[in-house]
C-alpha cells in the first residue's frame, strides 16, 4: 500500500543528498550566497537491500526517472518478476552483498523485521565499513535492522557521507541519539 510514497521518499533522499539541500537551507538562514557544485544523479548507483514491492517502486523512479544504475538484492533473486526485474540493471542474491554495497552510491534498506535474522543487519562490520566514503545509507524498512550507534559513528567519523532515515529502533527517536546531530542526515518521524 505504501510502495509509491516510499519510492518518492527515496527519490527525495537522493535529491536531498546530491543537491546538498541541508547546506543551502543553512546558508539561506545566514543570508550567505556561497555556491557549490551540485552532483549529477544519473551517474549514481543505487543498491536496494530487500528487493520486493517497495524496493521495486524505489528502483522504478531511480532507473526510469533519474537514469541511475540500480541493483536489487534479494535472498531468492529467481522469485523477482519480469516487470520488477526491468527496473534494475541486475538482481542478485545475498552472496553478492559485499560487492554491491562497496560499489553503491546509495544503499537503501528495505528489510522487514525478522527477529534473529535482520536485527542490527546494517552495522559497522557488515555494511558501513564496506561502503564508499562518498556513499549514503537510507533506511525505509524497519528500525530494528540498523545498529544506530554504528551508523552514528560512521557518520561522525565520515566513513560514509550521509544518511536518510525514516524508521528507528525507538520511536520517537530519543533526544540524546547521536543521529540528531550527525551531519548530512535527513530524519523524518516515520511518516514517509
Amino acid at each position: 500500500a505504501f510502495s509509491a510514497v516510499l519510492g518518492e521518499f527515496v527519490a527525495l533522499g537522493v535529491l536531498f543528498q546530491t543537491k546538498h539541500l541541508e547546506r543551502f537551507m543553512l546558508r539561506k538562514k545566514e543570508h550567505n550566497w556561497e555556491t557549490e557544485a551540485m552532483e549529477l544523479v544519473s551517474n549514481k548507483h543505487m543498491v536496494i537491500i530487500g528487493y520486493g514491492d517497495i524496493g521495486a517502486a524505489c528502483a522504478k523512479i531511480a532507473k526510469h526517472g533519474f537514469g541511475m544504475k540500480v541493483t536489487g538484492l534479494k535472498r531468492d533473486p529467481a522469485s523477482v518478476g519480469e516487470l520488477e526485474r526491468s527496473y534494475c540493471d541486475e538482481v542478485v542474491g545475498n552472496d553478492q552483498y559485499d560487492r554491491v554495497i562497496s560499489e553503491a552510491d546509495f544503499v537503501v534498506g528495505v528489510l522487514p523485521k525478522v527477529p534473529g535474522l535482520t536485527d542490527d543487519f546494517f552495522n559497522s562490520q557488515s555494511t558501513f565499513s564496506k561502503m564508499k566514503k562518498s556513499a549514503v545509507f537510507m533506511n525505509i524498512g524497519r528500525g530494528s535492522t540498523v545498529n544506530e550507534d554504528d551508523l552514528a559513528d560512521a557518520l561522525i567519523t565520515k566513513k560514509i557521507a550521509g544518511a536518510v532515515l525514516d524508521v528507528f529502533k525507538v520511536e520517537p527517536l530519543p533526544k540524546e541519539s547521536k543521529l540528531w546531530d550527525s551531519e548530512n542526515v535527513l530524519i523524518t518521524p516515520h511518516c514517509a
